[in-house]
């Protein structure tokens, strides 16, 4: 068993998401998915989606750009 980890994967970006299809499956392996993963929580889900099949057990940590933290909308 290896422990793999990545960070800053930012899925907002079209090449960013495009490789995550790319990452090759490492079925007995763990991946540390360590934050600013996206902007909104659906980036969120589309990660998980993507890199979940892929790896024995992932764990994510959220970071700054992970906190969907949204102004105010005026009025």
């Amino acid at each position: 068993m290896r422990l793999w980890a990545i960070s800053d994967i930012h899925v907002s970006y079209p090449d960013n998401r495009a490789a995550l299809a790319d990452v090759p499956a490492h079925p007995d392996d763990w991946l540390i998915l360590a934050g600013d993963v996206g902007d909104k929580p659906d980036h969120l889900e589309f990660a998980l989606d993507s890199l979940a099949p892929k790896f024995r057990r992932v764990v994510w940590t959220p970071g700054n750009h992970d906190l969907w933290t949204l102004p105010k909308e005026d009025g």
